[in-house]
């Protein structure tokens, strides 16, 4: 008992890991033995005898008898196969068993074959084990001289039990480790080897050989009840045979199925406990090549459908069973036939014997489809809402509007696909849709100016529409931001379909004319000494001054070597700067500027450091006062580097600016926020960015974008929410590169963004 408990839990494991080859009890079962198989495996036509035979009598089981004449080849295996897969597939065969007399013979075989199928139903689903250790002349003349005497089992009943009991318990642990049932053809045991032999049995067939069906349950009865004595569950079948020495004769006049409807009346009349252990499952039947193969034919057809219809289409007839097949008109000989044709079509069906049959007929009616009707706008088909347009069909005698309507024309005014049918005969004929788009109309797009619309040489000013899709500006652009950099008028046309849409009021641009680049005259040498401490730097004239040393005035004095630029500033606000005046001291010229490079991005997070390294070969002074050609800067600040090249003789690059960003942000962010730091996704961005953050108050929020030169790129304002709010950003207008996000609010907070082509 607890070998078989552990069978029980292993093959419940085994049926999750396995599942496509484990294989459960069926309920009615009706088994036959099939043998001679190497003189009909791989013949279709003897192939198909069997399996019409096993379909027109019921046999759902079958087991093959004869597999030790097989050479187990690989065309021997493959015709195997697809024998089992057309049993399952097409003749409602749901269990094939494999018959042997020893482990062994499963093991080099059976198992080797199911593994070696990667479709499950080409398995087998039973080991069938056969050895009739209770026959004395069996043992004498076969048995002995193979088996025993060679396993070191005696030649008598006892050591051929001992011997079968042993196989049997391997044949049932492989069973179990492959999920296959096992079951046992058993003649006459006597009580103490059918209790042990229950021990391994998934379904024991019982030895019912009689010459007719009157006693075949007092027959078997006293080893149904050693069974039940065994205390275990098993299932039951009896097996009657077919040879002429027992029924063969007798099945000429009575029908197969006769002796387990007796052996059923008596079992039926057993106890519960009887019932519960020895639980009948069905019959077995020895042997296929003995059996009488007269049977009727019954010659029908199904169909797959109604057989009138409309032309275009068709219906499957299908005969039943049969060996072959004949149909009328047509001369087809498959078992089902597709008819698109209008007929009277019958069939005749061909038993296995030779007997055979003629249907009944089945007519066919095909009727004509009327012409299918055209549709005609009398207008636009997509429009805004609060219009309509009419749709007309081509005339015909009845009409059905895919939205209920039965008249020849509609009239549309929402958004949808429209198709009209018309009915003749029962057959109906669509028309090809017309799709209609209803668009709401969008609000007038207004448009932000980020930047001047009076253009300095050189400058650009970023126009924004404030519609959230569908732009298209009067100079041809189709993105939510354009940067103009030239003199014109512009405006924006929201769309909300293809044709509707709202224009916006227009924008004006002017051109400036800068000033002229102004040019630096020295009053004195630019050798600054003891003789001439100072130098008089002068610019050509203009509106206004900006000079790299802070000052505003036309002229400065200086008394200190470096590189000296002036930029003119026009009446109208536009600049331009100087070439570079140098200025040297104490009888030296100094080294060339140095250039600040820059490792990566000078917008850092808490945490982050950037390099910067001075062109310079040597003679460093940076304003931290370091004095090695790199620093590392993890604070915000501006930097700068002299590049000294004797004793006090310098030059100072421009200034690098390092700012340091307190907000979290997200690389690659899908999902919403849960934090009240701002999240911009996806960062880097090519073309929209979603920024959310968390307000405790209504008001008014604004976003500023600065380039790392602290250039306004983008500025917009929105309303704002308590609890979570999401802001599309357009960056198209922005180059690539980096930049920091600034939202104001209820408080400052700032984001690092990375904007990629």
């Amino acid at each position: 008992m607890i070998q078989r408990n552990v069978k029980i839990l292993l093959t419940a494991l085994l049926a999750m890991l396995l599942s496509a080859s484990t294989t459960a009890q069926i309920a009615n079962v009706k088994g036959l033995y099939v043998n001679f198989i190497n003189s009909w495996l791989g013949n279709t036509v003897e192939e198909d005898k069997i399996l019409d035979y096993c379909q027109v009598n019921g046999f759902n089981y079958i087991t093959l008898y004869d597999l030790n004449l097989l050479n187990w080849s690989a065309t021997q295996k493959t015709q195997l196969a697809a024998f089992i897969t057309k049993a399952k597939n097409v003749y409602g065969v749901q269990q094939i068993g494999a018959s042997g007399e020893t482990s062994n013979f499963f093991r080099n075989y059976i198992v080797p074959y199911n593994t070696g199928r990667t479709n499950a139903i080409e398995r087998f689903n039973v080991f069938n084990f056969e050895f009739e250790f209770w026959l004395t002349a069996s043992i004498a003349s076969y048995y002995g001289p193979v088996y025993l005497t060679p396993n070191g089992f005696t030649s008598d009943t006892a050591g051929a039990f001992a011997f079968a009991r042993r196989e049997y318990a391997r044949i049932d642990s492989m069973a179990t480790v492959y999920g296959i049932l096992n079951e046992i053809y058993l003649g006459w045991p006597n009580t103490g080897q059918m209790q042990q032999l229950v021990t391994y049995s998934d379904r024991i067939l019982l030895h019912a050989y009689r010459p007719t069906d009157v006693d075949v349950y007092p027959y078997t009865q006293s080893r149904i009840y050693d069974i039940v004595s065994a205390g275990r569950p098993v299932q039951i079948m009896p097996i009657f045979s077919a040879e002429t020495s027992f029924m063969g004769p007798w099945l000429t006049n009575n029908p197969i199925t006769k002796p387990y409807q007796t052996f059923s009346s008596g079992y039926g009349l057993e106890s519960a406990n009887v019932k519960q252990h020895a639980n009948l499952q069905g019959y077995q039947w020895f042997l296929y090549s003995l059996m009488p193969k007269t049977s009727l034919v019954n010659a029908s057809i199904s169909t797959s459908g109604p057989t009138t219809f409309c032309s275009g289409s068709s219906v499957i007839l299908t005969a039943s069973t049969g060996a072959t097949y004949l149909w009328s008109p047509g001369g087809q000989t498959t078992r089902s036939i597709t008819v698109n044709a209008a007929g009277s079509y019958s069939v005749t069906v061909t038993g296995a014997a030779g007997n055979s049959a003629t249907s009944a007929p089945v007519v066919v009616t095909v009727n004509a489809a009327p012409m299918a009707p055209t549709i005609t706008a009398n207008g636009p088909t997509s429009f805004c809402s609060g219009s309509s347009v009419i749709l007309v069909a081509s005339a015909t005698s009845n009409y059905r509007w895919s939205n209920g309507a039965t008249t020849q024309a509609i009239s549309v005014s929402s958004t949808g696909s429209y198709s009209v049918s018309t009915t003749n005969n029962l057959c109906t004929a669509t028309s090809t849709p017309v799709t209609v788009v209803a668009s709401p109309i969008p609000a007038v797009p207004t448009i932000s100016v980020i930047g001047s619309p009076s253009l300095c040489p050189g400058a650009t000013v970023t126009l924004t529409s404030s519609a959230s899709n569908g732009y298209l500006w009067s100079n041809g652009a189709t993105t939510r931001s354009i940067v103009v950099s030239a003199a014109g008028t512009y405006s924006v046309r929201a769309y909300s379909g293809p044709s509707c849409y709202r224009a916006s009021a227009t924008i004006t641009t002017t051109a400036l004319t800068g000033p002229a680049t102004p040019v630096i005259s020295l009053q004195g040498s630019p050798q600054l000494s003891n003789s001439q401490p100072t130098v008089t730097l002068r610019s050509t004239s203009a509106n206004g001054y900006a000079w790299s040393s802070g000052q505003t005035t036309r002229n400065i004095t200086v008394n200190s070597q470096g590189s000296y630029r002036v930029t003119a500033i026009a009446a109208n606000g536009c600049r331009a700067t100087s070439a570079p005046v140098i200025v040297s001291a104490n009888g030296c010229t100094p080294p060339a500027v140095p250039v600040i490079t820059v490792s990566g991005s000078t917008v850092l997070i808490p945490g982050q450091t950037v390099t910067l390294t001075s062109s310079a070969a040597g003679g460093w002074l940076w304003s931290t006062g370091a004095t090695t050609q790199s620093i590392v800067v993890s604070t915000a600040g501006t930097y700068t580097v002299r590049a000294y090249n004797a004793g006090s003789c310098f030059s100072t690059s421009n200034p690098v600016t390092v700012l340091l960003v307190s907000a979290r942000f997200s690389a690659d962010l899908s999902q919403p926020s849960t934090q009240s730091e701002p999240v911009l996704y996806p960062n880097p961005v090519k073309s929209t960015a979603h920024l959310e953050y968390t307000a405790v108050t209504e008001g008014t929020a604004r976003i500023r974008v600065f380039d790392l030169t602290g250039r306004l790129q983008l500025d917009q304002e929105f309303p704002s929410e308590p609890g979570l709010n999401r802001v599309e950003i357009k960056t198209d207008p922005l180059p690539a590169g980096s930049y920091v996000l600034l939202l104001s609010g209820e408080q400052e907070r700032s984001v690092r963004m990375v904007v990629q082509d």
